[in-house]
C-alpha cells in the first residue's frame, strides 16, 4: 500500500497515466473536475485509484474545507472523488468471491465500508449520507482479539446477500457492541456472561432504537459466527452452537434439534472450566443424544450457579456444602425422581473431574438419594373432546389433519410424527404397516397400522410429489418439522373452535395414554403394549395405562366370580 506524502513543489511531477486515464473517464474530460483532483494527486505519491484509501480522501476533504466554496459543492466534488475510487474498482471482486480477513483491505487498522474491494457493495454504501459512519477505527481497540473478532464479523455481514438499508441492522449494533467490549474490557466476544450481556443493553439505553432493537440478536450473531469459523474450537466459548460438529443422526432429535449448549450462567471461571471439559467428553467420546447432554449440563449448571452464590470453586468443596446444596434442593418442589437426578449428575461430574486428576471431594450418593413411588397421572384424552376434535378436523390445514390422524392411529410420540419420512407407511398382502424411527430409544420399529390411514398418506405423498426417503411434514427449509410447531399451530387451530380438554387445549403425547389404555383394556398384554409403544420396561408402560386400579378391581371381581369356592386359609376356623 501506497504511504501517503506530499511533493515538495506543485506541478513539479506529472500524475501516472494510469491516474490520468481514471480521472478522466470518471469525469469525462470536464476541465473543472479534471484539473482539481490532478492537482490534488500532484501532492501525493498516489499512482492509481488502487492506491486511494481513507486517508486520501480525508486529505482531500480538508482541502476542500480550506477553500471558499459552497457547502453544495464539497458534497458533489466529495462524490465525485468517490466515484473515481469505486468505479475503479477490478471486476475480479465483483464475482461474488467472499470477504476474507486474509484479503489486503481487512489487513488495514482503519477499514472504511465505502472502498471495500467489491464495486456494486461499494455503491451501496454511496447512500448513507454520513459517510463517516463507514469507517471503522480499529487503531482504537485495546484487545488484538477483538480486532480479530471484528474483522471476521465485518467480512460475515458483508458477505451477506443483503440490501444496504438491510445491512445496517447488523452494521451499527456490531459497532456499538465492539465499543462496549473496548470499553469494559472484554477481549474475546464469546466469552461474554450473561452479566455482560445485560450490561450491554443498558449501555445502549441512549442509542437510537435501530440498535436497541438488534442488540440480542447482534450479541448471537456474533457469538454464532465466531465459534462457527474459528479454525479450532473455542472450548471455553460460553455458548456452544452444535452446527460446527457431526454427530451421528442417533444423537438427534430432528423435530427438536439442540441447537447450541450454554455455560453462559456460570460466573466463576474455574467452574465454567470444569463444566466445559466435562461437556467436551460428553459431545465428544460419550455416545449421550443431545438432548440428554443438555440436560445433564443443565443439572450441573445449576449446582455451580448455587456455589456461585457461596463464592466456592469447585476444589474447594466439602462436604457440608454438599449438604447445604441438597437442603435447598429439599426445599424446592421437585419430585423424588428428580431430586436423585440432581445427585447422581452431580456426583458423576465430580467423578469426571478426578479421572482428569482434578482434585475435588468424594461423596458417596447413596447418603442422600430418596426412595419413593411413581405418582400415576391420568392423561388420557376424553373421548368427548376426540369426538368434538374429529368432528371439526376438516376444516383443519391439511397437514394438520394427516399429523393429528397420524398421532390418533398410532400414539407414537410427536417427534416420531414430526421426523416420519415418505416410505414408511406400506402394505405386505392384507397387512398394513409404519416404519419408524424412535430417537429417544435409538431404534426402529415397525407397527401395524389401519389400511385407511396407509391410503391417506400415499394420497398427501402424491398430491405434493414428496419422494421416498423425504421427510413427509417439513419445516421452511426442507428439515423434519418441528414439534413445538405442531404443537403450537393444534393449539391455534382448536381454540379458535372451541376445543379443549379441561384445563388445557392440546398436549400429543396424552394419545399415547389414549392407545395403552385401549389397548390394555382390551386384552393386550402388558408386555405387548411396552413393545408397540417402544418402552424399554414395563414400570414405564403401567405410566402410560389409566384407569389402573379400577382395571385391577375389575380382574379381581372376575376372577372371584369363576372361583366361587376359593376361600384364604384358616376362614372356616375364623368363621367358627
Amino acid at each position: 500500500m501506497a504511504v501517503l506524502k506530499i511533493v515538495p513543489k506543485l506541478y513539479q511531477e506529472k500524475i501516472s497515466e494510469k491516474l490520468k486515464e481514471e480521472i478522466s473517464l470518471v469525469t469525462n474530460g470536464e476541465a473543472k473536475y479534471y484539473n482539481r483532483l490532478y492537482k490534488f494527486f500532484q501532492y501525493t505519491d498516489i499512482q492509481c485509484t488502487a492506491d486511494i484509501n481513507y486517508e486520501t480522501r480525508k486529505m482531500y476533504m480538508d482541502s476542500l474545507e480550506k477553500e471558499d466554496i459552497s457547502e453544495k459543492y464539497k458534497v458533489e466534488l466529495m462524490s465525485l472523488f468517490d466515484r473515481l475510487k469505486i468505479e475503479n474498482i477490478p471486476d475480479v471482486y465483483s464475482h461474488g468471491n467472499p470477504f476474507s480477513v486474509e484479503q489486503e483491505f481487512f489487513k488495514q487498522d482503519k477499514l472504511f465500508l465505502l472502498y471495500i474491494p467489491n464495486k456494486k457493495k461499494a455503491q451501496s454504501f454511496r447512500q448513507v449520507v454520513d459517510k463517516n459512519d463507514l469507517l471503522w477505527d480499529l487503531t482504537r481497540i485495546h484487545s488484538s482479539q477483538l480486532v480479530r473478532q471484528t474483522k471476521i464479523l465485518l467480512c460475515e455481514i458483508l458477505n451477506m446477500d443483503k440490501a444496504q438499508r438491510h445491512r445496517r441492522y447488523f452494521l451499527e449494533p456490531l459497532k456499538a457492541l465492539i465499543r462496549f467490549c473496548d470499553k469494559y474490557g472484554i477481549d474475546d466476544i464469546e466469552e461474554m456472561e450473561q452479566a455482560d450481556e445485560n450490561r450491554f443493553y443498558l449501555y445502549l439505553n441512549n442509542e437510537p432504537e435501530i440498535i436497541k432493537k438488534q442488540a440480542s440478536k447482534i450479541v448471537e450473531f456474533a457469538r454464532r459466527t465466531l465459534f462457527l469459523t474459528d479454525p479450532e474450537t473455542n472450548w471455553r466459548a460460553c455458548i456452544w452452537y452444535m452446527d460446527r460438529f457431526q454427530f451421528d443422526k442417533s444423537r438427534i432429535n430432528a423435530s427438536s434439534p439442540v441447537k447450541s449448549l450454554s455455560f453462559i450462567n456460570i460466573y466463576e471461571k474455574e467452574n465454567r472450566w470444569y463444566l466445559q471439559l466435562y461437556a467436551k467428553y460428553l459431545v465428544g467420546i460419550s455416545d449421550l443424544s443431545l438432548s440428554n447432554i443438555r440436560n445433564t449440563i443443565s443439572f450441573i449448571s445449576q449446582f455451580l450457579k448455587y456455589l456461585d452464590g457461596q463464592s466456592k470453586k469447585v476444589t474447594e468443596l466439602e462436604m457440608q456444602d454438599i449438604a447445604d446444596y441438597v437442603s435447598v434442593l429439599d426445599e424446592s418442589d421437585i419430585k423424588y425422581s428428580t431430586f436423585n437426578r440432581h445427585i447422581t449428575h452431580m456426583h458423576t461430574f465430580l467423578q469426571f473431574l478426578k479421572m482428569k486428576n482434578i482434585e475435588v471431594l468424594k461423596f458417596y450418593p447413596e447418603r442422600f438419594l430418596k426412595k419413593g413411588f411413581s405418582e400415576h397421572n391420568e392423561r388420557s384424552v376424553p373421548e368427548k373432546t376426540i369426538a368434538h376434535l374429529i368432528k371439526e378436523l376438516p376444516t383443519f390445514p391439511e397437514h394438520l389433519q394427516l399429523m393429528y390422524l397420524i398421532l390418533f392411529c398410532t400414539g407414537i410420540r410427536k417427534s416420531e410424527v414430526c421426523t416420519i419420512k415418505s416410505g414408511a407407511f406400506y402394505s405386505q398382502g392384507n397387512e398394513n404397516w409404519m416404519r419408524i424411527y424412535q430417537s429417544k430409544m435409538r431404534r426402529e420399529k415397525v407397527i401395524p397400522v389401519p389400511s385407511l390411514l396407509v391410503g391417506l398418506v400415499n394420497d398427501y405423498e402424491k398430491k405434493y410429489g414428496i419422494k421416498n426417503g423425504e421427510y413427509l411434514f417439513k419445516n421452511k427449509k426442507g428439515g423434519a418439522f418441528n414439534g413445538q410447531t405442531f404443537s403450537n399451530q393444534m393449539i391455534r387451530e382448536c381454540k379458535a373452535r372451541g376445543i379443549a380438554c379441561g384445563d388445557y387445549i392440546f398436549r400429543a403425547h396424552d394419545y399415547r395414554h389414549n392407545l395403552a389404555t385401549s389397548m390394555y383394556g382390551n386384552g393386550v398384554s402388558i408386555q405387548g403394549v411396552r413393545d408397540y409403544l417402544g418402552h424399554s420396561s414395563e414400570n414405564m408402560t403401567k405410566q402410560y395405562i389409566d384407569f389402573m386400579p379400577e382395571r385391577i378391581v375389575s380382574a379381581e371381581d372376575k376372577y372371584f366370580s369363576k372361583n366361587q369356592s376359593f376361600k384364604l386359609k384358616g376362614v372356616e376356623d375364623d368363621e367358627r
